[in-house]
């Protein structure tokens, strides 16, 4: 990884780290000796691995997490399987992704609407704007990313989550810009459910993800549909049975990827061999000095340098004394090997561990190069 360019869209798509092309390989080498009766890469081990990394990194019970495809999934399972009251309203940041989004869509036939919260131009603010309407409306569900997927802003939820709780409003959590981004204790949050994607901040495999789902839902919560892993013992087809896995394991309702398990498992190992601390310090490290880069370009960001918001997504959002159009940005660095991505209307850039500071150098000096010839 980062041999030939630099990687900036960790908030996107990720490069497969080496360690895992190592794994990987191990487990192909192993199941094609010995098939599904290979003994290293079993079923359980490394589910168990996996949830094991994610209930330390989540401060959670590794026993509330279920392992989905993706987001969309994940969040569509438990928005049918749930019950809203008619007549109240979800609530939603503008601009958020689609698999926050799309899930809710079918409560609007059930007389349950979406309300778009605005988002301000800092945490407070937005976070401001969700109380006002969490005090001045009839709602049943919110549904928040702890960080803004196109400004990298970071939404507190302490406060909301507080006024969910007090007030029986089923609290949700996109966290696939929050988790591995940013520290989150789901320990204190209690959300009733999380879910997230394990490429992006978790290095994983794309067409991978997990949810956590809150104890309150041990005996009531049913998935929307019925599976051969929905079940206990699903290892034994006959007879039929009716007693159903815990709740979170349900989420898992059939026949799984094992190669995307043994990717995932093997990014976790890596991260978690490093120290989760050790991994946000980095990441803080590498996301204030690309801030201060792009305020000493004369640049402005949707967050700036020094102010103690730590956030694994930086943009450039305009130039002060010029036109900037960030397609032409993209484009400019793209051929230089330099992978960034263009979000409603700014250049986000997002760096982890295997940026280097010569790395950032480099992408000072084409940035300065780049506006140099704009003049």
């Amino acid at each position: 990884m980062q041999k030939n360019g630099i990687w900036l869209n960790f908030s996107g798509t990720t490069p497969i780290p080496n360690f895992a092309k190592k794994t990987i390989a191990e487990f192909f080498d192993e199941y094609g000796e010995y098939g599904v009766f290979a003994t290293r890469f079993t079923h359980s081990k490394v589910r168990g691995r996996i949830l094991d990394h994610l209930g330390k990194l989540l401060h959670c019970d590794p026993n509330r997490i279920g392992l989905t495809h993706n987001t969309s999934e994940g969040m569509n399972l438990f928005s049918h399987s749930i019950d809203l009251k008619p007549n109240t309203k979800i609530l939603v940041w503008e601009d958020e992704y689609p698999s926050n989004v799309y899930p809710w869509e079918h409560w609007k036939n059930k007389g349950v609407s979406i309300e778009f919260v605005k988002s301000g131009k800092s945490p407070e603010e937005s976070e401001g704007f969700f109380l006002e309407k969490l005090k001045t409306s009839d709602v049943s569900l919110v549904s928040l990313s702890p960080v803004h997927w196109c400004t990298g802003i970071p939404l507190p939820l302490e406060r909301i989550r507080k006024f969910c709780r007090e007030n029986s409003i089923f609290f949700v959590i996109d966290g696939s810009q929050g988790v591995g981004n940013i520290p989150i204790d789901l320990g204190e949050l209690e959300p009733d459910f999380l879910v997230s994607a394990a490429w992006k901040w978790l290095l994983g495999p794309l067409g991978l993800g997990f949810v956590y789902l809150s104890p309150k839902y041990d005996s009531t919560f049913r998935l929307l549909f019925k599976g051969q892993s929905t079940v206990t013992d699903d290892g034994n087809y006959l007879p039929y049975r009716d007693q159903w896995k815990t709740a979170p394991e349900q989420f898992e309702f059939s026949t799984i990827s094992m190669q995307d398990w043994v990717y995932f498992f093997s990014t976790l190992e890596l991260l978690g061999s490093i120290g989760w601390e050790k991994v946000f310090e980095r990441r803080r490290f590498l996301s204030n000095c690309l801030l201060q880069e792009i305020h000493d370009l004369n640049l402005y960001s949707d967050l700036t340098p020094n102010k103690g918001v730590f956030s694994g997504i930086v943009t450039i959002q305009g130039h002060n004394s010029q036109k900037f159009t960030p397609e032409a940005l993209q484009t400019y660095l793209r051929k230089n090997l330099v992978y960034t991505t263009v979000r409603l209307g700014r250049l986000r850039l997002a760096p982890h561990i295997p940026v280097t500071e010569s790395h950032l150098s480099r992408l000072k000096i084409l940035l300065q190069d780049f506006f140099s010839k704009q003049v």
